[in-house]
């Protein structure tokens, strides 16, 4: 527990958003802390819990996204007696000052509009902050899939798409597990998301977790044990994964030089193991899949000088305004 909460307050304090259990237990097994093993991942969960509930491990330092959650708006409140001059002085300036912002979306001239897709759900909060941390002009939209996607939401993406402008082109960009599921959970998505959009023109692009990045990482690429590895060969998908991996280990020298590393083509990455274990890496890996569809050029040409001219124009309207608002209320 000591170890667990060391890592874990390290790991909020650095990125500001908590590990799920499997990110914390990826972070154990690589500290030698404890083994990689299902059993030792079932008591690591039991071994948090009784912590959490005796107030030995703070709450908020793990993530479960596993059950679904209502939010609520919150109460709106109203002043009970009536302003004061000067405060009826700074919510009159406050009001001006931010009905004259500006912000000029820096994709708006860009030739493609990205979208990222998580396949996991803990993780997509986590996501969304590295992109704006490491990228720091947004996307289009961040989604969370949590695996298979449903024919709903997929179709509201598919809607979605259809209202970006002809000139741009569409680009999702893959988060997911490289395993039997994970792979053709990227396929699925692809496939069905063209049929759906009735666009033609998207570019689909898995940048984790990729084979290469398994190579250089060396992340963990086992099953934790024989009831996982079971639980893999159960999956219909499996036996077409396994074939298509040996196959490519005759011809790929990286392919060949994975299976030999885990000593089978049997091999299963999770998304958690990437995003906990080198944090840094998965914001570089976001923020370089992006850059790549994002035109400087274009940036700088176009749509900065407008923004800058946007931005003196509503300097210029938010000065006289503010100007009227003092005489209207020196005037009262």
């Amino acid at each position: 527990m000591e170890a667990a909460r060391r890592e874990a307050e390290a790991f909020y304090a650095r990125y500001g958003e908590p590990l799920t259990l499997r990110g914390l237990f990826y972070i154990l097994v690589s500290r030698g802390v404890i083994p990689n093993t299902v059993s030792a991942y079932k008591r690591l969960s039991e071994a948090l819990a009784r912590a959490r509930y005796a107030g030995e491990f703070p709450w908020h330092l793990l993530k479960d996204t596993t059950r679904r959650r209502e939010y609520k708006e919150p109460l709106t409140r109203y002043p009970t007696s009536p302003l004061t001059p000067e405060e009826l002085a700074r919510a009159l300036e406050e009001y001006v000052r931010s009905r004259t912002e500006v912000s000029v979306n820096p994709w708006e001239d860009q030739p493609h509009r990205v979208v990222v897709v998580v396949e996991k759900e803990a993780l997509g909060d986590l996501v969304s902050r590295f992109i704006d941390e490491a990228w720091g002009r947004g996307v289009y939209q961040v989604r969370v899939i949590r695996g298979y996607d449903s024919a709903t939401d997929l179709h509201e993406l598919a809607r979605d798409l259809s209202l970006i402008p002809a000139h741009q082109r569409p680009v999702v960009l893959i988060l997911g597990d490289f395993d039997p599921s994970g792979e053709d959970i990227a396929r699925d998505f692809r496939e069905r998301l063209t049929m759906l959009s009735n666009r033609k023109d998207i570019v689909f692009e898995k940048v984790a977790v990729t084979l290469d990045q398994i190579l250089e990482m060396r992340l963990p690429a086992k099953p934790e044990s024989l009831e996982e590895l079971e639980k893999m060969r159960r999956d219909p998908r499996y036996r077409a994964y396994v074939e298509r991996l040996a196959r490519e280990a005759e011809r790929d020298e990286r392919v060949r030089r994975l299976v030999e590393m885990y000593g089978s083509p049997e091999i299963r990455v999770e998304l958690d193991a990437l995003a906990a274990l080198r944090p840094e890496e998965f914001k570089r890996i976001l923020a370089g899949a992006i850059a790549k569809y994002f035109d400087e050029g274009i940036y700088e040409r176009v749509t900065k000088p407008r923004e800058e001219r946007l931005r003196r124009l509503a300097e210029e309207v938010r000065r006289e305004s503010l100007e009227s608002v003092r005489r209207m209320l020196g005037g009262g």
